[in-house]
C-alpha cells in the first residue's frame, strides 16, 4: 500500500520533469528540420506564468506557412575556406537589389561543451563567395542550461563588401538569457511531457554607415523558447515586442511535420508573353513577371540559350525583360522568383515559336542557284557547300518543308502552285511551282 501510494505521489513528477539543455541538444550537420509558422493574432498567451511544473497549451495553433531548417557542414556550402569546421544554415536565396545583391546567404555557428554561438555569415556577390564575421560572437546559449539559469552576453557584427565603401552595416547589443520556467507542453506536433522555457532579451542597435554618417536604428525584441532533450530546435518560438509592461508577439514558430502548406509569403512564380509566335531577328517579346505574393529578385532562363538576345537594357535578371531570337525554332523559359521567404519557379515549355520572316531571310546571292525556275516536281539546287538543310518557306514567313537534297535534287510536287522562298546556306532565292 505504501508502494503504491508512493507510486502514485511520484506519478506527476516523472510525467513532468525538469531538464537539462546542453550541446547534444544542439542543431548537427545533416539535420534537416520542419517548422511551421503562425499568426499571432488572438494568441491565448501569458507570458507571466513562470516558475515549476507549468503546463502550456498551444494546440490550438494554425499553420500558415512551413519551411525547414537545414544544417549543412561548411565543407557543403560555397563557404568552407571561411569557416572551416562549423555548420552552415541557409536563411536567404537572395536579399537586396541591383548592385547590392546578395545571394546564398548562411548563417554560420559553433558550439562547445560550453556554449552555442553564431560565428558570421556568407554570401554571394556577382558569384563570387565571401564573408562577414562577428568580431564579438553572439552566445546563443550557455551550457549547461537549466531552470533559474541566467546569462547575460555582447555581441558585435559588421557587414562589409571588400573593394567598396560606400556603406556597411553594424549590429552590436546584449542578449540576456533567463530559464523561467519548466513543465509539459502542448502543440499541435505533439505534446512534450518535459521542457524549458528560456527568456531572451535582444537589445540591439542597428547602424548603417554610409559615406554621409551613420543611421542607427535601436531594436528591442523580447524571444520566448520551449526547449526540449529531444529536439534540436524550440519546440516552440514566439517572438515579440514590450511597450510598458506589455507583450505583443509578432512572429510564432513551432516544430511540425509536413502539412503541404508553403510560407505566406512565398513567391509562387508566373509570368506572361506579349507574343506565342514571330520571326528571325524581327520581332521583340517581352516577358511580364507575374509572380504572387512578390518577388524582389528575378532569373529568366529561355531555351535554347544560344539563339535569344536580351534588347533594351534588359537582362536575364530583369523583372520584365525583351528579347530578340536570333534563329529560328520552338523555345521554352523558365522563371525563377525569389524574395526574403525563398524561392519558386515555373516553365512554359514551348511557348514561343520562331521562323523566317519575308524581312528577315538574306538577299539573293550568286552562290546559289535554282532550276528549273518556275519548277514542277523538283529543283535542282547548286550552292556552295554540300549536305546542306533546305528549308522552304511560302510568302508569310511559315516553314513549309525542309530536306537535304539527294544529288542536288529536293522534290516539290506535294507543294501547290505559286511562288516560294528557298533558304540554304545562309541565302534565299524566289522561286514559283508551275504545272
Amino acid at each position: 500500500m505504501k508502494s503504491s501510494l508512493l507510486i502514485i505521489c511520484l506519478f506527476p513528477f516523472f510525467i513532468s520533469a525538469q531538464i537539462t539543455i546542453n550541446q547534444s541538444h544542439m542543431p548537427v550537420s545533416g539535420d534537416t528540420i520542419r517548422y511551421s509558422s503562425a499568426s499571432p493574432l488572438g494568441l491565448n498567451f501569458n507570458e507571466r506564468q513562470r516558475g515549476a511544473s507549468q503546463s502550456w497549451d498551444f494546440s490550438s495553433l494554425k499553420s500558415n506557412g512551413q519551411d525547414i531548417y537545414q544544417y549543412l557542414s561548411a565543407n557543403k556550402t560555397p563557404y568552407l575556406f571561411y569557416f572551416f569546421n562549423q555548420i552552415g544554415l541557409k536563411t536567404a536565396d537572395s536579399i537586396g537589389a541591383s548592385v547590392f545583391t546578395f545571394k546564398n546567404i548562411y548563417s554560420f555557428y559553433t558550439k562547445s561543451s560550453t556554449v552555442f554561438k553564431a560565428e558570421g555569415l556568407g554570401y554571394s556577390v556577382s558569384g563570387i563567395p565571401l564573408a562577414s564575421n562577428y568580431s564579438d560572437e553572439d552566445e546563443i546559449y550557455q551550457f549547461p542550461l537549466s531552470f533559474n539559469d541566467s546569462d547575460v552576453s555582447t555581441f558585435r557584427f559588421v557587414f562589409t563588401i571588400p573593394g567598396q565603401t560606400n556603406f556597411s552595416f553594424v549590429q552590436a547589443g546584449k542578449r540576456t538569457n533567463v530559464v523561467d520556467a519548466w513543465g509539459s507542453i502542448k502543440t499541435p506536433y505533439k505534446t512534450y511531457n518535459s521542457v524549458i522555457r528560456v527568456k531572451t532579451i535582444m537589445d540591439e542597435v542597428d547602424t548603417l554607415v554610409t559615406q554621409f554618417g551613420k543611421i542607427p536604428v535601436p531594436r528591442k525584441q523580447v524571444i520566448y523558447k520551449w526547449l526540449a532533450t529531444s529536439e534540436r530546435i524550440p519546440v516552440l518560438e514566439i517572438t515579440g515586442t514590450v511597450t510598458g509592461s506589455t507583450f505583443t508577439a509578432t512572429q510564432i514558430r513551432y516544430r511540425d511535420s509536413f502539412n503541404g502548406i508553403a510560407p505566406l509569403l512565398q513567391p509562387r512564380a508566373r509570368f506572361d508573353v506579349s507574343a506565342t509566335s514571330g520571326y528571325v531577328n524581327s520581332d521583340t517579346f517581352t516577358f511580364t513577371d507575374a509572380s504572387r505574393p512578390f518577388a524582389t529578385s528575378w532569373k529568366w532562363n529561355i531555351t535554347p540559350a544560344s539563339d535569344v538576345v536580351f534588347v533594351n537594357g534588359t537582362t536575364s535578371t530583369s523583372r520584365n525583360p525583351q528579347v530578340v531570337f536570333t534563329q529560328r525554332g520552338i523555345f521554352s523559359a523558365t522563371l525563377t522568383a525569389t524574395n526574403f521567404t525563398g524561392s519558386d519557379d515555373t516553365t512554359a515549355t514551348d511557348v514561343i515559336t520562331i521562323g523566317y520572316g519575308v524581312n528577315t531571310i538574306q538577299p539573293v546571292k550568286i552562290e546559289q542557284v535554282i532550276f528549273p525556275n518556275p519548277a514542277s516536281e523538283e529543283v535542282f539546287i547548286r550552292h556552295n557547300s554540300v549536305k546542306t538543310e533546305v528549308i522552304i518557306f511560302d510568302l508569310a514567313g511559315k516553314e513549309l518543308k525542309k530536306g537535304i537534297p539527294e544529288n542536288e535534287r529536293l522534290y516539290v510536287g506535294d507543294l501547290p502552285q505559286g511562288i516560294y522562298i528557298l533558304y540554304a546556306n545562309g541565302v534565299s532565292n524566289l522561286f514559283r511551282i508551275v504545272r
